[in-house]
């Protein structure tokens, strides 16, 4: 008879956390792209039909988005895809200028060079269009979302990771002041010059005035 090896509890959990997490991801990026509008009802049940899933890491992944305020939970009814305030947009727009600064301090000294031709190939996207709020900010969500995997710290890459959905679909609306564009323009490029200097001082201020933030 041959023995079959059970999985551990840490195995079982860690499935559990990866299927919950790829659940949050996919929600929350139907929420960003705009496929699930503001005021959509989302059903678990449905949910978990749709991909072939318990409703417990459903409704785990729910309430992550309800703490990020992507929607709003109705016990034993439904959930809403909660709508974008514009307090929301402001406050997220000065929260995401000031992590990026950090993000891009600590991960500017632990560049590779290849590392260093990706990200500065990322930051020279970023003012191609900056007349089209989503365009502007999916560019600058994949220079940020590049630096904090490599920056060595795990809290910061956490709070990255956990309100990454919010910011995104927070910014997506926000359009640059054409008044500050050419501000965005210079920033992109001092922030390449300290990237490829490996100025670590530099690339936080830099940053941040990427995003219109000092």
């Amino acid at each position: 008879m041959v023995d079959v090896e059970r999985p551990s509890r840490s195995d079982s959990a860690a499935k559990k956390h990866l299927l919950s997490e790829g659940l949050f991801q996919l929600i929350g990026e139907r929420i960003v792209s705009g496929r699930l509008a503001p005021g959509t009802r989302i059903r678990d049940s449905d949910l978990a039909a749709e991909l072939s899933v318990s409703r417990t890491p459903v409704r785990e992944a729910l309430q992550r988005l309800e703490r990020i305020g992507l929607v709003t939970m109705y016990p034993s009814r439904y959930t809403e895809v909660s709508a974008v305030t514009t307090d929301q947009v402001e406050t997220a727009h000065v929260f995401a200028g000031l992590q990026a600064g950090v993000t891009a301090r600590l991960a500017c000294p632990r560049l590779t060079a290849d590392e260093i031709e990706t990200v500065c190939g990322l930051i020279r996207a970023v003012p191609v269009d900056l007349s089209d709020a989503a365009a502007t900010s999916r560019a600058r969500r994949e220079v940020i979302v590049f630096l904090s995997r490599r920056t060595d710290n795990a809290l910061q890459q956490t709070i990255i990771d956990e309100v990454d959905l919010a910011l995104a679909r927070a910014l997506s609306t926000y359009e640059v002041p054409v008044e500050r564009r050419s501000l965005v323009t210079a920033a992109c490029t001092d922030f390449e010059d300290a990237v490829r200097s490996g100025d670590p001082d530099a690339a936080e201020q830099a940053c941040r005035r990427m995003y219109g933030v000092t």
